[in-house]
């Protein structure tokens, strides 16, 4: 396994970070940063989301960990070949950014890394948009 670390570009919200934190705490916001147009068969509960996005496997992701006003932190659940963890900063000023990190296998890895880029930056810019 490969070891692989992106991080988005850094935005400035449209909500302060209290906000940014609660909404973003309920899985079923989670769907609000994703590629509409990449995203299939969205499933979600309290504590964990599932879905597809097309051309790669399904996931399963779960909430790791909340850090009030600072972070939140998603992880992979159940996948073998793709190990990953997703950070959502809140950073000062109401700036925010998203971080992926994890392994895979090296072969994937230089398929994945553009596109798991795009991903994150689309999610920041989401993100940053939410009027919550």
């Amino acid at each position: 396994m490969a070891h692989f670390s992106l991080l988005s570009e850094t935005h400035t919200t449209q909500s302060d970070n209290d906000r940014i934190f609660d909404f973003m705490s309920d899985f079923h916001n989670f769907k609000h940063l994703l590629p509409e147009d990449k995203i299939e068969n969205f499933e979600c509960t309290a504590e964990q989301c599932s879905f597809g996005i097309k051309g790669l496997m399904p996931l399963t992701i779960k909430i790791k960990e909340r850090l009030p006003k600072s972070r939140i932190t998603f992880e992979t659940s159940g996948l073998a070949k793709f190990v990953f963890t997703l950070h959502i900063h809140l950073l000062a000023n109401q700036q925010t950014n998203v971080e992926l990190e994890g392994d895979m296998n090296p072969f994937i890895k230089v398929m994945a890394e553009k596109p798991l880029k795009e991903l994150i930056n689309t999610m920041a810019t989401k993100l940053a948009g939410l009027s919550v």
